[in-house]
């Protein structure tokens, strides 16, 4: 069951490998063997052309990613290797003409235009339809790029084409965790030590992590169920969540099951802590307020952080943190409040403190606990990073209320 894949980028877009790993890694997890990923220009038809010639008498499965974005004749392409046509597939023009009209845009029928074989893989989120083409057991999966177009559709559709058509019976359970990873990585060693049958994968990104645990199907179900207590038990502070879910909605669930209001005052994250949680339907009920206090001037008259604590250690420091956090909580309008405060990047402040440097607040009626961080990566790295470490802290101190 030998699968390569071929991703397409622009050649000026930056290669970002975390995205190329994440979705060969749902792959691999789900028990199909990948040999090869190769990642070509968007205009080089003629290298994707050798690909699928020779991958033809050398793989069982070609994956391509990326689709929507090439400019030559993909499309056409794989229909001539396959001895094939190109036709409009009726399923596709059904998927098309439901996101034509829920976009409102009027979207091109060569979406709809497929091999004559063809099954189709329904694109709810984007134009671009993708497909699935088995000829003399050679498959030839085609699908767009955007990850959340991607991902129900490998999910839901091409996934389990993959392992009914051979046969993979593999039970799979998803945690999601937040914390030290040489920890978590000598945790899963051992468990696929102890375990046999069990595989574990993992894909990180900005602290946040998520854990794919695989079960051939000889394993046992008590055998399962101690491979699990065992990595579970050892992680259990820092596993969130044992399904595939966000640090947003796994944060925002807490809220309403603890019934609490919310409020936010951000300085170097800009909003895009508060931002993953009203993301959530029902949010209005449980969030009150999300402050960008960026300027000093703002810290003082909005949440009222003193002048000369601010002179004093400066704007990224663990007291003004905290006074961000209890300018929230005096006003009395939510029950638990967030503050975040740091250097991003490129370049530190005036204070001459270091690029990565930065203090997140967590406050209730119990108290407010502030937490340094020096963080590391590029300023986009340093802000996610610090979004999600606050989303975390303070879904941790919600469990205790």
């Amino acid at each position: 069951m030998k699968t390569a894949f071929v991703f397409f980028r622009a050649v000026e877009r930056e290669f970002d490998g975390e995205y190329y790993g994440k979705i060969v890694n749902d792959f691999t997890s789900s028990g199909i063997e990948v040999v090869t990923v190769d990642v070509l220009s968007n205009t080089d038809g003629h290298a994707f052309l050798k690909r699928i010639e020779d991958y033809k008498d050398t793989v069982d499965n070609l994956i391509v990613i990326g689709a929507d974005e090439v400019f030559f004749d993909l499309k056409g392409i794989i229909a001539q290797n396959l001895d094939t046509v190109l036709s409009e597939n009726e399923n596709a023009r059904i998927f098309l003409d439901a996101v034509s009209k829920n976009d409102g845009v009027e979207y091109s029928l060569d979406y709809a235009l497929m091999p004559l074989e063809a099954t189709v893989v329904p694109n709810l989120k984007g134009a671009f339809q993708g497909f699935i083409v088995d000829v003399s057991e050679f498959t030839v999966v085609v699908l767009p790029t955007d990850e959340q177009s991607l991902k129900p559709m490998c999910e839901k559709y091409v996934l389990p084409y993959l392992e009914n058509k051979f046969g993979v019976k593999n039970n799979k359970l998803i945690l999601k965790y937040f914390g030290d990873i040489p920890a978590l990585d000598d945790v899963l060693s051992k468990a696929e030590t102890f375990y046999n049958g069990l595989s574990c994968g993992v894909y990180a990104k900005n602290g946040d992590v998520t854990v794919t645990l695989s079960f051939t199907s000889e394993v046992e179900e008590t055998e399962r169920a101690n491979a699990i207590r065992f990595i579970v038990d050892k992680l259990k502070e820092d596993i969130y969540a044992e399904f595939d879910t966000s640090l947003g909605q796994r944060f925002f669930d807490a809220l309403k099951l603890k019934n609490l209001k919310l409020s936010v005052a951000e300085s170097f994250t800009g909003g895009r802590v508060v931002s993953e949680v009203i993301k959530n339907s029902g949010a209005s009920a449980f969030v009150n307020e999300g402050i960008v206090s960026y300027s000093n001037q703002s810290k003082v008259k909005r949440l009222g952080v003193r002048q000369e604590d601010l002179e004093k250690h400066g704007a990224v420091s663990s007291v003004v943190a905290y006074q961000m956090c209890a300018g929230l909580l005096r006003k009395g309008d939510c029950d638990i409040a967030i503050s975040t405060t740091g250097i991003a990047g490129p370049k530190s402040d005036d204070t001459k403190k270091p690029v990565g440097l930065c203090y997140i607040g967590v406050g209730t009626k119990n108290g407010i606990y502030t937490y340094k961080l020096n963080l590391s990566g590029n300023r986009e790295q340093i802000t996610e990073t610090a979004k999600n470490t606050a989303l975390f802290l303070a879904m941790k101190i919600l469990k205790k209320l």
